[in-house]
């Protein structure tokens, strides 16, 4: 953990208020927005999210554009879209994986961005569709190096490039990068549970999370970068508490909180049925059907599979397959 001395407390509210102001200046886009509110998953935003989310669902054809994607894509990941909207998603990831990633011999504009692609790619492991994966994975094969790998690429882009690459199952390899510079972006995705092991935040990313906040001016950043570092420095001081010799507290498994559907879907179950039964069989139960139902979530698709998983991990309960292994090495 970080401690947080009484002498630099007054600065370090400063530099968390500077940050908000320019994390949610209303000129951001719908992305950033998205992005934003998917980072700090506060009861504050949380209506902003869901309000983004559901209008990004309406859109069909060629309004279903990148960044509508990307935006259901993080609503995805946080677990508020419902069956049809997880059904627009759907499409939106097949329209995406059929875009050609070249335009007049230059790449498209969306290889470089970084938030978007996060997007896209949460979406995708989120709906968990073999299909919809492969697809992606294909598409994405065709730039993401060459995106990471580009000059003009800055070093947070490319961690979210990394981490984008982590999700689909390291296909191409990317590092996170190491450098203390963007520590406190390593620190919010592993806060948000999309990085974790070697490639999370070190014990010293905590400290430099809150010495940039102090130094830099929020002014100087772009709204997605401001919103990784104010992302950051909530989570560390969250954190903080006086310790000699202490260390950054590592998220769980999937270090991340459950959105209000998915805690109600949890506490409707129980952990003893998610640690003892598969999602097959969990949802067969008459009350567990009711509650998916009352959350318009169907019974047996992607959406509800997908939510369950998320409560699994985000619990750290064992995932479905490993229920079902472990019972049948008893047999």
């Amino acid at each position: 953990m970080v401690p947080v001395s009484t002498t630099s407390e007054f600065l370090l509210a400063d530099a968390r208020a500077a940050l908000r102001r320019r994390a949610t200046e209303e000129s951001r886009t719908e992305l950033s927005r998205a992005f934003g509110a998917w980072l700090l998953r506060d009861t504050s935003r949380d209506s902003e999210f869901v309000s983004l989310v559901r209008e990004a669902a309406t859109r069909q054809g060629a309004q279903q554009d990148f960044h509508t994607v990307a935006i259901l894509g993080f609503g995805a990941d946080a677990g508020i879209l419902a069956a049809d909207e997880t059904e627009s998603l759907k499409k939106g990831l097949r329209r995406q994986a059929g875009r050609g990633v070249v335009i007049d011999e230059l790449p498209a504009a969306f290889c470089s961005d970084a938030v978007g692609i996060l997007g896209v790619v949460l979406g995708t492991k989120a709906v968990a569709n073999t299909e919809i994966t492969d697809q992606i994975v294909k598409w994405a094969s065709k730039f993401l190096k060459k995106s990471y790998d580009a000059e003009r690429a800055e070093e947070w882009q490319r961690c979210l490039f990394a981490v984008a690459d982590l999700q689909l199952g390291n296909i191409l390899n990317l590092s996170v990068p190491t450098s203390l510079g963007i520590a406190d972006v390593r620190t919010a995705l592993a806060a948000r549970g999309v990085i974790e092991g070697p490639n999370g935040a070190s014990d010293q990313d905590g400290q430099h999370t809150i010495d940039a906040a102090m130094q830099q001016l929020p002014d100087e950043l772009c709204h997605d970068r401001a919103a990784l570092r104010f992302a950051a420095v909530e989570y560390v001081v969250k954190a903080a508490v006086p310790v000699v010799g202490g260390s950054m507290p590592r998220p769980t498994k999937r270090g991340r909180s459950l959105s209000d559907r998915d805690q109600r879907v949890h506490d409707a179950i129980g952990r003893e049925n998610f640690c003892t039964l598969a999602n097959a069989e969990i949802m067969r139960d008459a009350k567990v059907k009711k509650v998916l139902r009352a959350e318009k979530l169907d019974v047996g698709s992607d959406a509800a599979k997908s939510c369950l998983n998320r409560i699994r991990e985000a619990n750290a309960y064992p995932m479905s397959r490993e229920v079902s292994q472990k019972r049948s090495s008893r047999n």
